[in-house]
This record gives structure tokens, sequence and C-alpha cells, in this order.
């Protein structure tokens, strides 16, 4: 007999993922705004009405991930404190003040200073959600809902994508403000606190009300099996020395953090915050701004996908498929570069379409496998007593990599060109499948504790 949905525990997940709205329109926001901000000739939708430098340019890209890498490790610390619910909402306050600083000042150091802190609220967002999910969804659907923090900053890009382009830069920012109000509203009265975190603080019957809200029918098999694993949690003294002791420990941060390195390597922060850039060099007849909503579209489509497939075929099948295809795009992409830039004239006026085509299908790997799977993961891998370090590890590896390659890609760019770029991209890639292949095991319906199984006895299944 079919499972009936639990909408309770729907609700409290998608509530929790309005959050990340926020994180994919971070990114995606300095795709519409760097033409403005580098426009020569319409400098009145410009706050410092003169274009802006490329050294400027690749800061105010780059100062978003560098917060994001140490919003973790400040999450990880207040998390264990006030709780999961609790920090979550406390960030959405500077991402709101952020935004608001973005739309009203004409001062360089304030664009920073805003870009950092919108960081510092991001990298607490990719730390947080896939501990609270993971503590409160059910083994059966702990990987789509795992996938739908990727899903839902998705949207957040296609947003942009869509809007961006249409409008100010001020009333831009001004519009940004509105998916973090609407998170503190609506995940302050959905959703209920991890109760895995309540019993952490010996509050069991707030527990036991937390996870009644999440579960249809409750079981108190289940409340109990948490208590046994939080006890267990708390009488051990958790330092990173001494969890690195742990061979399913040392194991489970080298996926993560390895899934993390081939995520960022396949370029997404780049094709992401330079898109509609990106488009612009590549000479497409096809509009830039019309192709970014194409691209962005069909990444959204593709993550509601992932987040159906991901507890039905696995999450080593979608990594594999996921990466063989991203190569692919690149070598294409790449390709087309190469003909432009050394006068292949007749080629690329037939090949217009290839720029779109390629990043289409970028976007679509990207978003069925590598993408949403690795932050699935991060919420798996990890025992309880570890799971908080573990998630503030990987996350900030993660977007400390964004960081760098967001920073250094205009000057990559420039010093070896296009192609040899998205070459680079392909061959990581191309790295990343024997990756996967060699290490990465299959947690589909399995527990948390049977994880940590796999991953001592070093087996894939």
């Amino acid at each position: 007999m079919k499972k009936k949905m639990n909408l309770s525990l729907l609700g409290s997940v998608l509530a929790v993922n309005l959050a990340s709205i926020m994180t994919g329109a971070s990114y995606s926001w300095t795709s519409p705004v760097l033409p403005k901000l580098n426009d020569v000739e319409n400098i009145d939708d410009n706050p410092f009405e003169r274009p802006i430098t490329p050294f400027e340019e690749s800061w105010i890209t780059s100062l978003l991930s560098i917060g994001a890498a140490i919003g973790p490790l400040l999450a990880t610390t207040v998390m264990d404190r006030i709780g999961r619910k609790k920090t979550l909402l406390v960030i959405a306050v500077p991402m709101i003040v952020s935004h608001l600083t973005l739309a009203f000042t004409t001062d360089m150091d304030l664009y920073y200073c805003s870009r950092f802190f919108l960081g510092i609220g991001v990298g607490c967002v990719y730390s947080i959600i896939p501990t609270y999910v993971g503590e409160i969804a059910e083994n059966t659907n702990r990987g789509t809902y795992g996938c739908v923090m990727s899903l839902v900053g998705t949207a957040g890009s296609l947003f942009c994508y869509i809007i961006g382009p249409f409008v100010t830069i001020k009333t831009f920012c001004l519009i940004l403000v509105i998916p973090p109000v609407a998170f503190l509203i609506l995940f302050g009265i959905i959703a209920p606190e991890s109760p895995y975190f309540l019993l952490m603080v010996e509050k069991e019957e707030d527990a036991k009300l937390a996870l009644q809200r999440v579960r249809t029918p409750f079981l108190e098999k289940e409340l109990e099996e948490m208590k046994r694993n939080v006890e267990k949690s708390l009488s051990l003294n958790v330092t990173l020395r001494s969890s690195l002791k742990s061979k399913a420990i040392r194991k489970g941060l080298l996926i993560g953090c390895g899934l993390m390195f081939f995520q960022q390597c396949s370029g997404i922060t780049v094709v992401v915050s330079y898109l509609q850039p990106i488009f612009e060099a590549s000479g497409s007849s096809i509009q830039p701004e019309m192709a970014a909503i194409i691209v962005g579209a069909i990444q959204l489509t593709t993550n509601f996908l992932t987040s159906q497939l991901v507890d039905k075929l696995g999450r080593r099948i979608l990594l594999l498929y996921s990466l063989t295809g991203i190569c692919l795009s690149h070598v294409l992409l790449g390709t087309y570069f190469y003909l432009k830039t050394n006068n292949f004239d007749n080629a690329v006026s037939y090949l217009f379409w290839l720029p779109v085509c390629s990043l289409i299908l970028y976007v679509v790997m990207y978003n069925t496998g590598i993408g949403p799977v690795s932050w699935a993961m991060t919420g798996e891998l990890f025992p309880p007593q570890f799971r908080n370090y573990a998630s503030a590890l990987v996350s900030s590896f993660c977007l400390f990599l964004a960081f760098i390659l967001a920073l250094f890609f205009p000057n990559i760019r420039d010093i070896i060109g296009m192609a040899a770029s998205f070459w680079i991209f392909a061959g990581s890639s191309a790295l990343g499948i024997v990756f996967v292949w060699l290490l990465v095991p299959e947690t589909k319906g399995k527990s948390l504790h049977e994880i940590q199984l796999i991953l001592e006895s070093g087996s894939k299944v």
C-alpha cells in the first residue's frame, strides 16, 4: 500500500527552505546587476555613477562566498545553544538589512560589507538546513527532502534572472527583501524546533510535541530511538581530534568535502554569478537576458526531477550521470569559445545555438546530481554527535572554494581565455566521476546508523 504523504512534515520542510530562496538569489544577483554596473553608456541605474573596475567586479561577486565560508563556523556554535530554528530566524535579520543597504547606498565599501554579511547568512543557511531537515525527516524521504534546499535555491536564481534585468538595481534589491520577511513569518509559525536539539537540552516533552507536529501518525518508538542517539552523543566528549579517530567519520568527511570540491569545480558559482556576461561574451544572437531565463527555468525543472528520483534511483547513479553530462557540456562550450577566439567565423555562425544548449545541458546535469545530492548527503553521512561539526566543515570548504573561483575567474578568463577555463571545468568533472565510482557509497533507504556501518566497513552499497 502506498504511504500517504506527510503534509505536516512537508510544510515544515518547505517553510525552512524559504531561506534557501535567499541563497540562490544572493549568488544570482550579480548576473543581472553586473552588466548595469559595467554599462559605459547608461549610468542612470548605477549607484556609483561610473562603470565599476574589474577589481571591484570580482570583489562584489566573491565577498558573498567568503562570508558564506565563515557562516557555518558561526552557526555550529549558535545552533547548539539556542537551537536550529532560532538561529535561522536570527540570521534572516542581517540578510534583510544587507539588501536594504544595497538598495540605498552609493558607497563601494558599504556594497562590499553588505555582500559579505549577506554571505554569512547564506553560509549559515547552507549549514543549518541540511542538519535540520535530516533531523526531522523520515528514512524513506530524507533524500527527497534533502534536495529541496537546492530546488528552492534554484527558484531564487530563476527569480533573479526574470526580474533583475528589467527593473532598477534599487527596486531589485527592495524586492529581494520580501523572501526573508516571508521566511521569518511562515517558518516561525509553521515549523517546530528540531526534536533532536530539544532532547539535547533535556526538554523531552517539547521534543515529543515537536515530533508529533511532523509525524502522522506519531510513533513513540521513534522518539525513544532519538533519545538513545542523543544520550549516546552527550555521553561522548566530542572534539575534532577524537572524532577523526573514527574511520566512518574520516571517510564521511572525505566524501563530503570531495563531493563539494567537484561540485564547485564543475563551475557552478561561475556560471550562476556570470551567466548573463558569459552569454554576452559568446556573441550568440540570442539575447543574454532571455538565455539566462531559459537556463534558470530548466535548472528549476531538473532540480524538481532530482528531488523525486533521489530516493528511487539512488545517489551514486545520479552523481555519475551528472558528472558525465557536465564534462560533455564544458567540452562543447569550451570548443565554441575556441572557434570564436580563433576566428572560425563560418563555424561560429552555424553554431550560434551552442552556448545556450551547452549551458542548458550543464544545468540539467548539475541539478540532476552533483548539485542537490551533495547537499542531501551532507545531512546523512555523519553521526549525531559530530553532525554539526561536519556540516560546518563541509559547508565552509564548499563555500571557500566558491569564493576562490568567483574571485579569480575574471582574471583567469583574461589570462587563459574562456575556452581553456571551461576545459578545466570539464577535466575536473572527469576526475569527479572516478572519485564517485571509487569512494561514494549508496545511502538510499538506509537509516543514519546503517550509513555509519557502511562507511566503517568501506562498502559502497
